[in-house]
């Protein structure tokens, strides 16, 4: 491999997420991976799926693309004229990280990131040190580094440091989400722009923060939410039986009905 050619396939990665995918990670996003890459650029972005979606593959991909072209640092090592500035592109410190409740959950991304190390030659080039000791990172060439945390009490487990990407893995199953949302990540976020992902499957009775997020993102973005019911009698269908149990669910969880209305196209 020339150098010319690395250098074409570095510029033409940063915006082609399926040409990143095949060229560095050798492997391509399906279309909801890919309109996920291409879409998720708010401060804050939700993504329930599922089961089987792929959503390991997701967070893993898009770490990756953060790291190798220090997404959302931008404007710490663009010129006046848009050029990068390589000077301060090396120096720019640059930090992802990908947490989860439960450690066997986050160990499922750290898994997946260290597989692809090994698989692939042009990814490798990029990383200078992944370590298999604990706490897990991935240390990059150019000052960037993806670590890997459960959030513990109060999201005390990513507290302290700054971060251009935050992940969080099964935000269904996460205990006051949306204190530790507000109180810690938003804060580990702001000062250098960041975003802040979090993905999972709807668990019934369980995902009440999950789902508020979900439903007010869909609200802000016009994004279409569409609540999906199975196993439900027939005659409880009937005489809005189904209604009320929406009504009642979103009144539960502090979702108000004009959110829901404006999340799901005004109906």
């Amino acid at each position: 491999m020339s150098s010319d050619t690395l250098l074409e396939a570095i510029e033409r990665g940063r915006n082609d997420y399926e040409f990143f995918g095949s060229y560095f990670l050798n492997r391509v996003p399906h279309a909801g991976q890919l309109e996920w890459h291409q879409s998720a650029n708010a401060t804050f972005n939700v993504l329930p799926t599922s089961n089987r979606w792929g959503k390991t593959t997701a967070i893993v991909d898009r770490h990756y693309h953060h790291q190798i072209y220090k997404i959302g640092a931008e404007w710490r090592y663009l010129d006046e004229q848009g050029k990068v500035d390589s000077d301060a592109f090396f120096k720019c410190r640059y930090r992802t990280v990908h947490t989860a409740d439960l450690w066997d959950t986050a160990a499922l991304v750290w898994d997946d990131a260290l597989r692809l190390l090994k698989e692939s030659k042009v990814l490798e080039s990029f990383v200078r040190q992944a370590p298999l000791s604990k706490p897990p990172h991935i240390n990059f060439l150019f000052g960037g580094q993806w670590n890997f945390r459960t959030l513990g009490n109060d999201a005390a487990g990513i507290d302290g440091d700054s971060y251009y990407l935050i992940t969080v893995d099964e935000g269904g199953w996460i205990d006051d989400l949306l204190e530790k949302i507000n109180n810690v990540l938003r804060v580990r976020v702001a000062d250098v722009r960041g975003k802040i992902d979090v993905v999972g499957t709807m668990k019934p009775g369980i995902s009440r923060d999950f789902f508020t997020l979900g439903v007010r993102a869909a609200a802000h973005t016009g994004a279409e939410a569409v609540l999906s019911y199975r196993g439900v009698e027939d005659e409880k269908l009937e005489h809005g039986g189904l209604d009320r149990t929406i009504r009642g669910y979103l009144s539960e969880i502090g979702v108000t009905e004009d959110e829901f209305a404006d999340a799901i196209g005004g109906v």
